[in-house]
């Protein structure tokens, strides 16, 4: 059986930075589709992500396997002893099924706030608190969390925008974004390419960027502007658990009422007296 420290994400996070731009897609597609990478051959593989067989052979070699051959069967070994999704595989049963669902959650929210870097939380709420304009974009399964998010900053901030493209506005939204402001993002396997869109409009022209990701793995650019906050994300069935990072947003969103409060006293009292009136939120 594969242990944690020899497992492919633990192999791709050591080895990352000494990975090619191709090699890194690779990773990602293994990691996130460990099912596919673990199925199909070395040519199909290079050809759903657009680069040479002899790439995803290298691959598999750079990160400390014997060869393709080798990665594959470690990745079927490590999905072989994943925990299984009910006692009786093959006899599920709902209220089983159920159970263990919310018991990766709880796992994964524990997981979470026991891996965060408290350091890099405070840096990314200070920026966020700091920011003229606040703009939150999530897609696909973030876009809930890019709602949610948005939703309560407007009541802790003087400027908060969600981001979406209805009828293809994104790339025109994006010219509202300069310096001086911040973007808090979400995303998670399958990284979609307008989140990452988001994030490089942010840097290029000077402006935080917060993003709520799982891992390194996530292609996005390197700059001291870029606050990466983790999270898991991964649940039981096809789509992404946004557990723990609704509760980074609750978070984060404390953290900035907190700020809020020390720099005007009567604030909390304020938003307390609205809840009251029009009932909480």
């Amino acid at each position: 059986m594969t242990n944690g420290a020899n497992s492919l994400p633990e192999r791709v996070r050591v080895r990352y930075d000494l990975l090619s731009k191709s090699q890194r897609k690779i990773a990602r597609y293994c990691v996130s589709r460990p099912a596919e990478a673990s199925s199909l051959t070395a040519m199909r593989i290079a050809e759903k992500l657009g680069v040479s067989e002899s790439t995803v052979v290298r691959f598999a070699i750079k990160i400390g396997y014997d060869g393709f051959p080798a990665m594959q069967e470690a990745i079927r070994e490590e999905s072989h002893h994943a925990p299984a999704p009910a006692d009786q595989p093959g006899e599920h049963d709902a209220d089983d099924i159920s159970l263990q669902s919310l018991r990766n959650d709880l796992e994964a929210l524990q997981q979470s706030i026991d891996e965060l870097d408290l350091s890099a939380l405070t840096r990314a709420t200070d920026a966020l608190a700091a920011a003229e304009n606040i703009f939150v974009c999530g897609f696909r399964t973030s876009f809930s969390l890019a709602y949610l998010a948005d939703f309560h900053l407007r009541k802790v901030h003087s400027s908060a925008r969600l981001l979406g493209d209805i009828g293809g506005t994104l790339i025109d939204d994006l010219e509202a974004v300069g310096p001086g402001d911040a973007v808090l993002a979400f995303t998670f396997p399958v990284y979609d390419d307008r989140t990452i869109q988001v994030v490089n409009r942010a840097v290029t022209v000077g402006a935080s960027c917060i993003v709520v990701t799982d891992s390194a793995l996530a292609p996005l650019p390197i700059d001291p502007l870029v606050h990466t906050l983790m999270v898991r994300h991964d649940s039981l069935s096809f789509f992404n658990s946004t557990v723990a990072a609704a509760a980074l947003i609750n978070a984060i969103v404390a953290r900035l009422m907190d700020i809020r409060n020390r720099q005007e006293p009567s604030f909390e009292r304020t938003i307390a007296k609205s809840f009251h009136t029009r009932g909480k939120l």
